[in-house]
């Protein structure tokens, strides 16, 4: 009966401590990351509130507003692309919430439509 009390006590106490460790989210603003799509890199840049995708070496874009909701949710919203094939229309909304910021790693989930999927954005230095 000890041992369970003292491992109950313990994984509460586990619990109770990570409840109280806030994710910063702050790293999003005005800075540059990258993700890999179909294996190739795609470049992120957030500044203001303004969101780029470039695509193919720059050659294509997806240029978005940001529209923060907290440090860590925020909706995307579709302004201007010549992405060939891109499956969403302008004005489109899509929803972000970071679940983890981990070293120079973002984790997110985006929905749109009742559609939810995870990525990762890799920090990149910012060029001079």
């Amino acid at each position: 009966m000890k041992i369970i009390l003292k491992t109950l006590v313990a994984l509460l106490s586990i619990l109770i401590l990570t409840s109280f460790i806030k994710k910063d989210c702050s790293v999003l603003k005005d800075n540059h990351f990258t993700y890999r799509n179909a294996n190739k890199e795609v470049l992120v840049i957030f500044k203001d509130n303004k969101h780029v995708e470039y695509h193919n070496n720059k050659e294509h874009h997806i240029k978005s507003e940001v529209k923060w909701i907290s440090d860590c949710e925020y909706y995307l919203i579709i302004k201007e692309t010549n992405l060939p094939r891109f499956p969403f229309k302008i004005g489109t909304k899509i929803r972000v919430l970071v679940t983890k910021v981990r070293g120079n790693k973002v984790y997110y989930e985006s929905t749109l439509g009742g559609k939810t999927w995870e990525g990762r954005l890799t920090k990149k230095k910012k060029p001079r």
